[in-house]
């Protein structure tokens, strides 16, 4: 149950992650009069800040291939037991 609430709520904060990411640009752009203004950074660092918590994050590679047990490096195989949609 727990998983589908946070896909739910990751889907339906995509699409003002992609806005945030929009108006931070916009708000850092220094051809923009407005990025001139005394508050635009302050404004582009909270849109920033909503777009990386709105994102989804790929899993990064381990890359670990062995691992030493008792001084003998034993290779290491990854496989899937489960794959759901989070952790």
């Amino acid at each position: 149950m727990l998983y589908q609430i946070y896909e739910t709520q990751r889907s339906i904060m995509e699409p003002f992650a992609d806005l945030a990411q929009a108006a931070s640009k916009l708000y850092s752009n220094p051809l923009n009069p407005v990025a001139q203004s005394p508050f635009a950074q302050r404004v582009a660092a909270g849109y920033a800040l909503i777009h990386r918590l709105g994102k989804d994050y790929v899993k990064p590679e381990f890359g670990i291939r062995t691992v030493r047990v008792n001084e003998v490096d034993v290779a290491i195989h990854e496989r899937i037991e489960i794959d759901k949609p989070f952790c």
